[in-house]
């Protein structure tokens, strides 16, 4: 801490006539009649008998206490008088102006014959003073500020903003200026936040008073603009600049300044007459309601209109918001206290309660279509029956993959390689750029694969490195595609303790360019800018470490809906299939039961009830699932991890043929991954159009991924004569 920067002074005795008021007196500051006197005529006797005037007040009202003190107790050298030495036996006040303009009046009564009590007429000639050998300007005023702002005798409010301002406005462009901000704090013993919440609102003042309404300033406004800077949304309506002090938006900082001023408004344009105006904010308590519907225009437009801040209030909604949070409290602690009598239920209050549980559940709102997995989108190619759909995937960037390039993509594409090799990964890549701009689909898929409930921010931050970028390109549809999704801190929000970091996925599809940004918080929502959101093409992501209940419902539906060539549902299709794996099955439905959405199974082994799918194995439940991606992601792309698991070896022939064929009926390109030599040769042995299979060994060689492609009819010819193993050894 700075020491106090007071310099040892001298005291002398002198002449109460040698001694002159300061006409400069912060206290004049806020007086009408005040004008700034320049040094050279500090000695003009008009000027001297102006600041009597000032001091004394009406009748001598402002220093009535200190005569009477003077004339009971007579002088009592306590609150010594400090002045500035001028040269030629003449002493400027710079504390005790009030002391002095007592003494003086008392003397012109001694010399006019009036009483002065038990005051001793003497000291009219030897004041006791201290005389500062230091002429800076800059003392004298952390002198006045000990006594006036931090003393026990304080001026107004803006009176002291306006001391503060003078003793730091010759730093305002220097590196200094900090240095003397802690300078004046340890000096005068005040904190910071009080000096700069001062010289916020005295910086404002100054552009008021260089404004329009200038010549209405008065003292007692102050208030005005301490409650403004108070009020960060106000600051942010008007570009307040923190380190300048100023507004830079300086069409809403007139704007604001009308509304407490009063104005003129045109009533007669051919006789140039006006009509004087009332300030339509008048108390400074205003302020605050003012800065609940500063943003909402159309509420500011209707105060404006009916000279109102209660009818802009009322028309931006906020009355109804404070009201609906009042209610919302009075009703939670009512039901805390119902709750304590829970015991106490009879059968004829169970009607009432379900009444108001109905009505309840009207009264919440549902899910979002801007949920975080979830949003409302167009797709590029939803109605496209090309059968091109992908011909090539470069991965620019994304985990271990760097400049990472397939080609020749058919039909179905397998990606083969042992654990760690890049394939699921590789299909990550690929599914992002079916997505384009959904940021929902993206953050699905990290929550999905890291089994979690819902997806926390923070643990996103911690989890998403700041260079980690996700950058995928290719063709689809002969068209030129790419998504990139990276991790920034955003300058343009609020950066709330609460904030976290901000995401942004950049979309391209040719010439079109979508994007869509986040910022996350701790406990604040979800804050999301797009203008739309527009996939590639439909598509699905399926993986035996993934259950999406909400995505299996909606791809049964779908189910229902879609039909082949001849006209056979597309669930029709998927239970013909299981039937051959198991011949009991008759019929998959989706019942609701007991609020639970359930896949139920109608076999003839069960003649007395149906039963749910999940009483059956893993390998009939991952076919069913699997089976049910194709309708839904028609024309599109369904991408499958780990295809084999859970399904048995005997049954890899008929399924994978049953796969190519729905990619077929509803025009699907496949990507899927495996590290099953059986699962890859039942692809190209199950007789079904290997021309249309491409095969990739993905390796991973030290931090290098490559890939080896072979094509299905070639991948036959190798199994036929050497068993060949895509995955790089022999079978054995």
């Amino acid at each position: 801490m700075n020491e106090p920067i007071i310099e040892t002074t001298k005291r002398r005795s002198f002449n109460l006539k040698n001694l002159y008021l300061d006409p400069n007196n912060y206290r004049f500051v806020d007086n009408d009649g005040y004008i700034e006197v320049p040094e050279s005529d500090l000695f003009d006797e008009n000027i001297q008998k102006r600041s009597s005037t000032f001091i004394e007040g009406n009748k001598r009202s402002n220093i009535k206490d200190l005569i009477a003190s003077f004339k009971s107790n007579g002088f009592l050298d306590v609150d010594v008088i400090q002045v500035r030495d001028l040269g030629q036996n003449r002493y400027l006040v710079i504390e005790g102006n009030r002391r002095v303009a007592s003494l003086k009046a008392l003397q012109e009564d001694h010399e006019n014959g009036l009483s002065i009590g038990n005051l001793n007429p003497e000291i009219f000639k030897k004041i006791p003073f201290e005389i500062h050998s230091n002429e800076s300007k800059e003392k004298h005023l952390i002198i006045m500020g000990l006594k006036h702002i931090s003393g026990n005798k304080k001026w107004s409010a803006i009176n002291q903003a306006q001391l503060i301002y003078d003793f730091l406005k010759p730093y305002w462009n220097s590196y200094e200026y900090t240095t003397k901000e802690n300078q004046l704090c340890d000096s005068l013993g005040i904190t910071k936040i009080k000096l700069r919440s001062s010289q916020r609102a005295y910086h404002l003042i100054i552009q008021y008073r260089n404004s329009d309404f200038g010549d209405q300033f008065e003292s007692k406004d102050y208030s005005f603009f301490v409650e403004i800077m108070k009020r960060p949304k106000i600051k942010d309506w008007l570009d307040w600049d923190e380190q300048g002090y100023i507004c830079n938006n300086t069409t809403n900082m007139q704007r604001l300044f009308s509304w407490f001023s009063i104005t003129e408004e045109l009533v007669d344009e051919e006789y140039e007459e006006y009509e004087e105006l009332d300030p339509i904010i008048t108390k400074a308590l205003e302020i605050r309601e003012l800065a609940l519907f500063i943003n909402n225009e159309a509420a500011l437009t209707e105060m404006e209109k009916t000279r109102s801040i209660i009818r802009g209030l009322m028309a931006s909604g906020e009355v109804d918001k404070l009201n609906y949070e009042k209610s919302l409290t009075e009703f939670s602690n009512s039901f805390n206290e119902l709750s304590s009598y829970k015991n106490m239920v009879q059968y004829e209050d169970i009607e009432t309660l379900e009444n108001i549980k109905a009505k309840l559940n009207e009264f919440v709102p549902q899910k979002s279509y801007l949920e975080i997995n979830h949003g409302n989108h167009s797709v590029a190619f939803e109605h496209d029956s090309s059968s091109s759909h992908f011909k090539s995937l470069l991965v620019n960037q994304y985990k271990i993959f760097n400049k990472f390039n397939i080609d020749n993509l058919k039909r179905v594409n397998i990606f083969a390689g042992f654990n760690n090799s890049g394939k699921t990964t590789l299909l990550e890549a690929l599914y992002y750029l079916t997505k384009q701009n959904d940021v929902g689909s993206f953050l699905e898929i990290i929550k999905l694969k890291n089994k979690l409930k819902l997806l926390n921010p923070i643990w996103l931050n911690e989890v998403f490195d700041e260079n980690e970028v996700i950058d995928v390109q290719g063709i689809f549809n002969n068209a030129n595609t790419s998504v990139q999704f990276t991790k920034f801190e955003a300058s343009n929000i609020n950066k709330s303790d609460d904030y976290i970091a901000s995401y942004l996925l950049k979309a391209k599809l040719n010439e079109r360019e979508l994007t869509n940004t986040i910022h996350t918080f701790g406990y604040d929502t979800l804050n999301r800018e797009n203008e739309k959101v527009e996939h590639l093409c439909k598509s699905i992501f399926k993986s035996p470490y993934f259950y999406n209940s909400d995505e299996l419902v909606e791809t049964y539906n779908k189910n229902t809906i879609n039909k082949d060539s001849s006209g056979q549902t597309a669930i029709s299709l998927v239970v013909k299939f299981l039937k051959k794996v198991d011949n009991s099955i008759n019929d998959i439905r989706l019942n609701e039961v007991d609020d639970i959405q359930r896949f139920i199974v109608d076999s003839t082994k069960f003649k007395d009830k149906n039963i749910e799918i999940t009483n059956y194995g893993e390998g009939l439940q991952r076919i069913f699932e699997i089976a049910l991606s194709f309708a839904s992601a028609r024309n599109g792309v369904v991408c499958l991890d780990e295809f084999e698991t859970a399904i048995h070896n005997s049954i890899l022939i008929e399924f994978t043929k049953f796969v190519q064929e729905l990619a077929d009926t509803f025009n699907v390109q496949v990507f899927l991954t495996s590290h099953s030599k059986e699962c890859i040769d039942a692809f190209v042995n199950n007789d079904y159009r290997n021309d249309e299979i491409s095969t990739y060994f993905i390796e991973n060689n030290n931090g290098t991924v490559e890939a080896v492609h072979v094509d299905g009819t070639e991948l036959k010819e190798y199994i036929d004569t050497i068993d060949f193993d895509l995955r790089g050894k022999s079978h054995e």
